[in-house]
């Protein structure tokens, strides 16, 4: 269930939601966590979205298992025991999502081949 469905759902604020979940403060520390450079970045962004396409407001065309499981790829040429952990990997996605403009992710799909 997306955050604005649960919030509608629920009669709980969207925010409210993410601060509980994401946690209040540093939000955007978690980037700094999985430790990506600017190229591996670049490379998360053409995987996930189509950036010479849409620059702004970007859309997915991934299930997010697939791009974590995509990030968790380019981190292990680096770090071989990198994995994301519990709720990391939805932390880290929401923090990338703002730090580049992409307002909407595709849902986990069974059929989905996670290259």
């Amino acid at each position: 269930m997306r955050f604005t469905q649960a919030s509608t759902k629920y009669g709980i604020p969207k925010g409210t939601l993410y601060d509980n979940i994401l946690g209040k403060t540093k939000r955007m520390m978690v980037l700094e966590e999985a430790g990506l450079n600017s190229n591996e970045e670049t490379a998360v962004l053409e995987f996930c979205c189509d950036i010479s396409v849409s620059p702004y407001n970007r859309r997915t065309k991934k299930s997010l298992n697939a791009i974590l499981n995509f990030v968790e790829k380019l981190r292990r040429k680096r770090d071989p025991g990198f994995l994301f952990s519990g709720l990391s990997g939805f932390r880290w996605w929401w923090a990338f999502c703002k730090k580049h403009s992409i307002v909407s992710l595709y849902f986990n799909d069974e059929n989905e081949n996670d290259q």
